[in-house]
């Protein structure tokens, strides 16, 4: 056969080129999707923190020093009849500096102007809901289990919150506090 009648090599590196594109164009289309899935998630919130100290659990909020706590209020995690569960507990308008820094010794009312009285041991329930609402009416809580608070084996000044155990510093600088250091 005449060499100008042998049909032409192609050149392979068109293909190649457009294959490479393609594939990064799928790679940065998947990326995007799983950062726009990622970032749009609901965020975690601050871990509450809690413990034993004789016969009260002491609760911890997260909170930067220019937190204002109003209302503190427990309620029963296995209250899901209504959309507002019962209160069990309250306690509102923190006095003391601990109440104000998110401390709070439930059952007591130590530390605030006004609070419920203490519910009979029977209706406390095994798996309570704290939280707290600031002068907006925003706020923060947390599930707490009884027994897992009550076994936790903590060093002095720890709390059992749900990474593990965490001292109020810890569970203060999950916030990133602006012009608190």
């Amino acid at each position: 056969m005449h060499p100008l009648n042998q049909p032409r090599k192609q050149p392979k590196w068109p293909l190649v080129l457009v294959g490479s594109v393609v594939g990064l164009v799928v790679l940065a289309a998947v990326g995007t999707w799983v950062y726009g899935v990622y970032s749009m998630s609901d965020p975690v919130p601050p871990a509450l923190g809690a413990r034993v100290e004789g016969k009260a659990i002491v609760v911890k909020f997260p909170a930067c020093p220019t937190d204002v706590i109003r209302r503190v209020e427990v309620t029963d995690f296995h209250d899901d009849k209504t959309a507002n569960p019962q209160v069990v507990w309250w306690a509102s308008n923190p006095t003391t500096a601990a109440a104000k820094s998110g401390v709070v010794k439930l059952w007591s009312g130590d530390g605030f102007e006004h609070h419920a009285p203490k519910p009979a041991q029977l209706s406390i329930p095994r798996d309570l809901v704290v939280g707290y609402l600031d002068p907006s009416g925003d706020g923060l809580d947390g599930v707490f289990t009884l027994r897992t608070v009550s076994a936790a084996k903590l060093k002095p000044g720890q709390y059992w919150t749900r990474d593990g155990a965490r001292t109020a510093t810890q569970i203060d600088a999950q916030l990133h506090c602006h012009g608190s250091g």
